[in-house]
């Protein structure tokens, strides 16, 4: 073990995840609080951070999830039953489909989003404008290096 840490003192993986945690379970209360009480953590994980805002193909979902392609039906089909999504047409290639949001899936979008910059904001008054600019620099500079890392030692995707 480095030196660098001493014994109990979490390692920043653990941080970040501690983090990501407390950021979910208040996204999911704010949901809540605006009606969409029918939303749960794996649909957030699995379904609404992977679709790109143009769609995004069930397959290509259910791969970037880890998820087989018949598992990542049922979380879509619950979520067009409650109105989040929608599957229509490719239209880069009419015979395949797309999943994109609904209405009420655009609107917990933008509870999200308005969720999320009010973090920013208090996150900011706590380590200041230059402390969160710096560790959005740091992990955009982390998250960049990956795919490079996962290509060097084998990985790929």
């Amino acid at each position: 073990m480095s030196e660098q840490y001493s014994i109990g003192e979490p390692f920043l993986p653990q941080l970040i995840g501690q983090t990501f945690n407390l950021v979910l379970d208040g996204l999911l209360q704010r949901l809540v609080e605006n009606g969409y009480d029918d939303l749960r953590p794996t649909h957030y994980l699995n379904v609404f951070r992977l679709l790109d805002c143009d769609g995004t193909r069930p397959t290509t979902l259910a791969r970037k999830a880890g998820m087989t392609p018949q598992a990542m039906s049922e979380l879509v089909g619950h979520l067009e039953q409650h109105g989040y999504v929608r599957r229509v047409r490719d239209p880069a290639d009419g015979r395949g489909r797309i999943v994109v949001f609904a209405d009420r899936g655009t609107r917990a979008a933008e509870i999200s989003a308005g969720y999320f910059a009010e973090l920013e904001v208090r996150w900011a008054d706590v380590v200041g404008a230059d402390g969160l600019q710096a560790v959005r620099s740091s992990l955009t500079q982390i998250l960049a290096d990956l795919p490079a890392r996962r290509t060097a030692i084998g990985g790929g995707d």
